[in-house]
């Protein structure tokens, strides 16, 4: 690909440069979210104690840290309902603001079906990687006590994708709202910032580690970088942010909502990972395919038809 892309009314895109905002807009951000997250489960699990508590002291329940997190763990699906659903609409009024000013900052270019369901299935080859990574380290816990905490405190984190308060919420939550803010945030405005300063994988490859990093949890870092890669490239290489948020959206139902619907049924629980990593090759073949057909940037040249 080359370093130029056409912008509507010019023959000629400005070169990839990179500016202050490169850095600070998606640190902004993603400084935004963090807080956004914060503010919302604390305002929530206020409100919530205060209603609940009837005649025991809520200030008591307040200073109870195991309480607390319980309660975040049971109530995380509905509270990622609420911050999910402030901060998508400051994301679009953004992304809109943005591309009325530069094409670059935002693709919404028009997919096709031959787009849409190989970058899903890169989605469930995705997870049936992780399945067998994530066998791997459970493998490693015997010879590795901190591997083994780290494994146990990402279960108690796992939990937090649970149906206590429904499965409604949980799918809303978890499988609809967060994926929909996070591509808004990371493949949008991150990525977004990226590719006007950087080339296409350099910008792909960055917000992928942002992304990673930014789930803190290090089992969970671990993971997260290759679906964080998958999303990145099929965003650059279809040129439309509804592909990668579709993807989101079934990598988070098939990870999060599935497990909870199949329950301990042992054998339906194998059926789907063995289908999940049988993905993986099929996963692989859509992703060479989406690159060998992948949108390329034009220059455009004076006098040259597009």
């Amino acid at each position: 690909m080359t370093d130029y892309e056409p912008i509507a009314g010019q023959n000629l895109a400005p070169p990839r440069r990179f500016r202050w905002r490169t850095v600070l807009l998606p640190l902004a951000f993603l400084a935004i979210h963090w807080v956004a997250i914060n503010m919302v489960a604390s305002i929530y699990l206020v409100v919530y104690i205060l209603l609940q508590s009837g005649t025991t002291n809520p200030l008591a329940l307040l200073g109870d840290v195991e309480q607390l997190n319980r309660l975040l763990t049971e109530h995380y699906p509905l509270i990622s309902v609420f911050y999910s659903g402030l901060l998508i609409p400051l994301y679009m009024l953004y992304l809109y603001l943005q591309k009325r000013q530069d094409p670059r900052s935002v693709w919404l270019e028009r997919v096709s079906a031959s787009q849409v369901f190989p970058s899903l299935a890169m989605a469930v080859g995705a997870l049936g990687l992780i399945n067998l990574w994530f066998n791997l380290l459970l493998f490693l816990t015997d010879y590795s006590p901190l591997l083994d905490r780290l494994m146990n405190d990402y279960m108690e984190t796992a939990n937090a994708f649970s149906p206590t308060q429904g499965y409604f919420w949980l799918i809303l939550g978890i499988s609809i709202l967060t994926p929909a803010a996070e591509e808004l945030l990371f493949r949008g405005i991150l990525q977004g910032e990226l590719h006007k300063a950087l080339p296409d994988w350099a910008a792909v490859v960055i917000q992928a580690v942002v992304f990673a990093a930014f789930h803190w949890q290090p089992v969970q870092v671990s993971y997260v970088l290759l679906p964080g890669l998958l999303l990145g490239f099929a965003y650059a290489w279809t040129r439309s942010l509804w592909v990668p948020i579709l993807m989101h959206m079934l990598f988070n139902f098939l990870g999060s909502v599935l497990p909870s619907l199949v329950g301990e049924d042992e054998v339906l629980g194998q059926i789907v990972g063995i289908s999940e990593m049988a993905f993986i090759l099929i996963g692989t073949l859509c992703l060479i395919y989406l690159y060998r057909n992948r949108k390329t940037e034009r220059i455009l040249i004076q006098g040259e038809q597009p």
